[in-house]
């Protein structure tokens, strides 16, 4: 058998805490070393239960302000596609009206079918947009200033 070998250390805990360690190890049966040991490898290793939780929050967290972002673009995508239906599609009278409510039913089944597509395909219109700003505002004039300087002065088209 092999024996792992031990050091001994000499901590200094308040008094009430050595009495809370003594209760707990007379009423469990466990060597106190024992349980400074559980208790070492967990705060050295990170792996009590607060850290784990913390940890898991932080990944709920971060997921949480995803889906938030994701929402708000799918929002301001749908509200652009209604603005362009509306300037685009002229108001009905009519027979062409009853027309359209009697396949309205039709087309929407269409419509929810090709969602259905696209999602178990895995395409995702959010997955077609930059992941990222590529240019924020300051960017952007810096770059504007600088493209006709640039046509000026080596472009032979200009010329």
């Amino acid at each position: 058998m092999i024996r792992t070998q031990r050091v001994r250390l000499h901590p200094y805990v308040e008094e009430a805490l050595a009495k809370r360690l003594s209760t707990y190890c007379a009423a469990t049966g466990i060597a106190s070393s024992s349980v400074i040991e559980a208790a070492l490898r967990q705060y050295l290793d990170e792996t009590s239960d607060k850290t784990l939780i913390l940890r898991l929050l932080g990944r709920l967290a971060r997921a949480q302000v995803r889906t938030q972002r994701d929402l708000e673009v799918l929002s301001e995508a749908f509200a652009v596609w209604v603005r362009i239906w509306f300037a685009h599609t002229p108001s009905m009278e009519g027979a062409a009206k009853e027309f359209a409510r009697g396949t309205v039913e039709s087309r929407f089944a269409q419509f929810v079918e090709q969602i259905a597509e696209r999602l178990s395909g895995g395409e995702r219109f959010l997955d077609d947009l930059p992941g990222e700003v590529l240019a924020d505002e300051v960017e952007l004039e810096k770059i504007s200033a600088e493209a006709p300087a640039a046509r000026r002065s080596g472009d032979p088209a200009d010329g």
